[in-house]
This record gives structure tokens, C-alpha cells and sequence, in this order.
């Protein structure tokens, strides 16, 4: 066919949850993809003293958002004083993770309370120093840093 793209026969890259599975008929030349099904996201919170813990693992993207978002609202209608998230288990941030962070901060401060975000790993510090938002949270490396109410 005129102008039809050519497959080069070389597979897809891997992708997170994705392994390829050789075809019981064809051997190696014959790939399927078996999707397997990953959590994006978790959630863990605790309360220490009067302080909120909220420590946050996997992806931090628009299709955990919502998520996220119903698990997280009835801490923050709590109020707590402090608020403490976790970020040293996340492994991606995208922006609208960053404007999940960003709302949590405005929230705390309207009430009268503070976000005291735990610093995570390269990719989710890099996101935070190129879009500004480390120069406007409160920043630590470890949760027991975290002040009191």
C-alpha cells in the first residue's frame, strides 16, 4: 500500500504494569500484552501529637487525582493544625499532583493551619525547584522535623 507506514517488527518499551508474554503458538516471534493492573497511587495517615501525617507513594497524576482527592478531603475538613505530606515514596508528580499540593497549602493557611511537605526523591524535587513551588512550601527531609501546632 502507497504511503503506509512500515512496522520496524520491534516491540513496544515496557511500561509500567505492562510485561510482554511470548504467544503459546507463535513462540517468540508472537508477543501478546498482558496488562497487569498497578496501583498508582497510596495513601497512608496517621496522627502524631497534633499533627496529621500524610505520607503518599507510587504516581501522583490526573488519574489518581480523584482518588486522592476523596481519601485527603476529610482530613483537610478536620483542620488539623499541622498537616504533614509525605512525599519521599512518590515516584511521579505531574502538575496536577503539583496543584493538589498547592491547594492543600492555600487550605491550611485560610484556616489557620500549615503544610509541611517532606522532600521526595530527584523527580518530584526537580517538578517542585522548575515551577517555583519550593520556594513557596515549607520544606523538610524528614517527618519528625515537622513543627507543632
Amino acid at each position: 500500500m502507497k504511503g503506509a507506514a512500515r512496522s520496524s517488527g520491534a516491540l513496544p518499551p515496557y511500561r509500567s504494569g505492562a510485561t510482554p508474554a511470548a504467544s503459546a503458538r507463535g513462540g517468540l516471534a508472537r508477543r501478546w500484552w498482558i496488562i497487569r493492573p498497578v496501583a498508582l497511587h497510596g495513601i497512608d495517615i496517621s496522627k502524631q501529637d497534633d499533627r496529621v501525617v500524610v505520607a503518599l507513594s507510587g504516581e501522583i497524576d490526573l488519574a489518581s487525582l480523584e482518588p486522592l482527592e476523596r481519601e485527603l478531603a476529610p482530613v483537610v475538613q478536620r483542620r488539623p493544625p499541622v498537616l504533614v505530606l509525605d512525599l519521599r515514596a512518590v515516584s511521579f508528580l505531574d502538575s496536577s499532583g503539583l496543584r493538589l499540593i498547592l491547594r492543600l497549602d492555600r487550605r491550611q493557611r485560610e484556616a489557620g493551619g500549615r503544610l509541611v511537605v517532606v522532600r521526595g526523591g530527584r523527580r518530584v524535587a526537580r517538578v517542585l525547584e522548575l515551577t517555583g513551588a519550593a520556594d513557596h512550601l515549607e520544606l523538610i527531609d524528614d517527618p519528625a522535623q515537622a513543627p507543632s501546632g
